[in-house]
């Protein structure tokens, strides 16, 4: 599903400085963009915003050319996938964990997001499989088991903040394949970057400085100009400051 954003500002609760300044972007259904910025840039905030969490102060954004603000809260979450950076799982068994706690989930369902997200073998090896207690996981595995979750019932919107941290190489692989099929289904991934290798499958960058969105385009152009940026500083007297990277 197409995701645009328009001129959304966000305004923490009791505060008066914008976290997120006019934001504008659009991205075609069916692409991966990653977000690349330097710490609290605003990241994160673009994100949350992008999945209704945070409250707009003005602007709007669009999920599928319909704004979030019209979707039933019940049934927004269906379409949205996420996996935060510090990764929690509740208490409860593995399958709990991956269905969102929905008592009737088909389980053809809860296995396809278990493939999708290269877990289903480690499930199936674990003392109860899916019914394991996810107090008996290893950080890994929980990581794996976060990722099926926001896998579960293909969402159209799939927001992953450094989503590298946490996954050993074989959850890497399934990360990247995952993100792959939701290209190929017409789905949309934002995926929040601090290192090289989470962007390997997005087709657009976006930088973000101090809540503002300072270029958005094909991956190629903007990590380019970042170099030509970074070549420049270079040749500057001492005293320069560098532009922060990925």
């Amino acid at each position: 599903a197409q995701l645009t954003m328009q001129k959304a500002t966000i305004v923490p609760p009791g505060g008066q400085i914008a976290t997120l300044k006019l934001a504008s972007f659009s991205l075609q259904a069916g692409s991966a963009c990653g977000i690349i910025g330097a710490a609290g840039s605003g990241k994160s905030t673009l994100a949350l915003a992008a999945m209704g969490v945070l409250p707009l102060a003005n602007g709007t954004v669009q999920l599928g050319g319909t704004a979030l603000a019209a979707y039933d809260t019940d049934n927004l979450g269906q379409y949205i996938g996420y996996l935060p950076q510090e990764m929690q799982l509740l208490p409860g068994t593995v399958a709990e964990n991956i269905t969102r706690y929905q008592a009737d989930a088909p389980q053809d369902l809860l296995f396809a997001a278990a493939r999708n997200a290269g877990a289903f073998d480690m499930i199936t090896q674990l003392p109860k499989g899916f019914d394991t207690d996810v107090r008996q996981l290893s950080g890994g595995q929980a990581q794996r088991i976060g990722l099926a979750r926001a896998l579960f019932g293909d969402p159209v919107l799939l927001v992953l903040d450094e989503p590298n941290s946490n996954l050993d190489n074989e959850g890497v692989a399934a990360l990247n394949a995952a993100v792959r099929r939701f290209k190929r289904k017409g789905n949309t991934v934002l995926i929040i970057a601090h290192r090289p290798a989470a962007i390997q499958e997005c087709d657009t960058l976006m930088v973000i400085e101090s809540g503002q969105i300072t270029a958005f385009g094909p991956k190629e152009d903007i990590l380019r100009k970042m170099v030509k940026n970074h070549a420049d500083i270079s040749t500057l007297p001492a005293g320069g400051s560098a532009p922060h990277g990925v």
